[in-house]
């Protein structure tokens, strides 16, 4: 049901980068869908409303990921997309609503020891 949910949104927000949430409630995934702010470069970027996610996060149990579309379907995160995801420490996803794609990358795992 989430997945679906975020191709919609992806449609939805053509042609700019749509970004949500990825959460757990009542241990059930959903997808919570947030506005984009990135403003002129939300055609190539996005930036969660931070009032999105302070709202997600006081209603659900947990906010497990990112999930965002490039409007052209390129399916490949980019190095901003990769350092947010470390920096963040959540798994980002991607979406094609045109092929019904989701890929998604790990936060790095950096080994003190």
């Amino acid at each position: 049901m989430w997945k679906e949910k975020a191709f919609a949104h992806a449609i939805k927000e053509q042609p700019i980068e749509c970004c949500g949430l990825l959460v757990k409630d009542k241990g059930k995934l959903d997808y919570w869908p947030c506005k984009n702010i990135s403003f002129k470069h939300a055609v190539s970027n996005f930036v969660i409303d931070p009032n999105d996610w302070a709202l997600c996060e006081d209603s659900v149990d947990e906010i497990i990921g990112i999930v965002h579309s490039h409007p052209e379907y390129n399916m490949d995160f980019s190095p901003q997309d990769i350092a947010s995801c470390n920096a963040l420490d959540l798994r980002f996803y991607l979406v094609n609503p045109t092929t019904k794609t989701i890929i998604y990358i790990d936060p790095e795992v950096n080994d003190a020891n």
